[in-house]
Formats: structure tokens, C-alpha cells, sequence
């Protein structure tokens, strides 16, 4: 199963790593800079290191994924009309297998970081629970590249929904190539959970755990 281009995947994460607080976000609301900086932190500090295994910076990131993340909401956005046609035990596989595909296809650019920065453009509160952040990361060499994030509060915390970079979004990006899937195997969501089965199996068989 091919991915999405691996350039877009590395900014999209990257922006979310390196969209610290700035003035911009603290000035707008202190929980959602809270949750940032943490993001941040959590980012630089356990996922660049390249002193860790491949296999542990994907576990790692999957951890962070699961904390940091809406994924069921996202996983129901990636699936489009052919959620309302799983079954509870398939969704939740699929919720399982694409938590893994994200984070093998994900962890192993982090080891590529060099020092690209973000600035914060505007911060726009959409409703009480909805903010969406607008930025620049700055490349080290090449022209900035533009960036959205989707920043959902539940409850007492804040969940990432979506990330645009170039007005690409990752979760629209697998809806299509996940819609793809689906029609050629026309096994429905099945046939989605088969494929990635396999590849997520691929994926763990490929990665070092040392």
C-alpha cells in the first residue's frame, strides 16, 4: 500500500513538533498553548533523538498519537460514508492497524530533522471548543511552506484534529487513498483492514527494535 508523499508527511509533523509557544498562541488561549509546548517538548526531546531504535521511536509515537491526537474522530473522517458500514470490531481494528500505519510511515523522518522553525501567523478561535492555528515553517534551505492546525478541546483537554501543510491535509489524504483501496479490493472496509494488516505487518517485520 503506497503512502502519501513522504516530504508532505515530514513538515506536517514537524509543524505540529515545532509550533511552540509563541506570543501569538499564548495571547489566545493558555490551555491550547499549553497543549503545544507539551507537544513540543514531547517531540524534540523523545522523538529526534537519534540515540533510540527505529522501533522504539515508532512506539513512541503511537504513544504520542494516542495522547495527543483525536484518532477515533480522525479515523471516522479517514473512513468518509464507509464508516457507518463497520461493525464495532472492525472499526476498532481498523482504529488499531492505523494508529500503526501512521506511526511507521511517521517515525523514521523524525531522525531527519535540522533545525526548520515555525512562526505562528494567527490564532483563530472558531468556537469554543475549535481553534485553528496558521503558520510558516522555515526551512533551512528552499521557501517557507504555509501550515494549518486543527485544535479540538474535549472535556479538559485539547486534541489535534487535522494538519494542512500547503493546503494538503493529512486525514483527506488517507480518506482518498484509503477510498482507492477499498473499491479495487471491493471487499469494503474488510478489504481496507486486509491491506493494512499487511502492510502494517510489513512495516514491523522492516523496522529494527535495537
Amino acid at each position: 500500500m503506497a503512502g502519501p508523499n513522504r516530504a508532505t508527511r515530514f513538515f506536517s509533523v514537524l509543524a505540529v513538533a515545532l509550533m511552540l509557544a509563541t506570543p501569538t498562541v499564548a495571547q489566545s488561549r493558555s490551555g491550547a498553548r499549553d497543549f503545544v509546548q507539551n507537544l513540543s517538548d514531547t517531540v524534540i526531546k523523545d522523538l529526534a533523538s537519534r540515540k533510540i531504535s527505529d522501533g522504539e521511536r515508532v512506539i513512541r509515537l503511537r504513544q504520542l498519537l494516542t495522547r495527543s491526537f483525536d484518532i477515533p474522530a480522525v479515523a471516522k473522517f479517514v473512513l468518509g460514508v464507509y464508516w457507518r458500514r463497520t461493525n464495532d470490531k472492525q472499526f476498532n481494528e481498523f482504529l488499531k492497524l492505523y494508529e500503526i500505519y501512521v506511526a511507521h510511515n511517521y517515525a523514521g523522518l523524525f531522525k531527519k530533522y535540522s533545525g526548520q522553525t515555525v512562526d505562528v501567523l494567527r490564532v483563530v478561535p472558531v468556537n469554543d471548543d475549535l481553534t485553528v492555528v496558521y503558520g510558516r515553517i522555515n526551512q533551512v534551505s528552499g521557501p517557507a511552506i504555509s501550515m494549518e492546525m486543527r485544535i479540538r478541546k474535549k472535556t479538559s483537554e485539547y486534541k489535534a484534529l487535522d494538519l494542512k501543510i500547503e493546503g494538503i491535509s493529512m486525514p483527506l489524504t488517507h480518506r482518498k487513498q484509503f477510498a482507492s483501496v477499498i473499491n479495487q479490493r471491493r471487499k469494503g472496509v474488510q478489504g481496507l483492514i486486509e491491506a493494512l494488516r499487511k502492510a502494517t505487518n510489513r512495516f514491523e517485520a522492516e523496522t529494527p527494535s535495537q
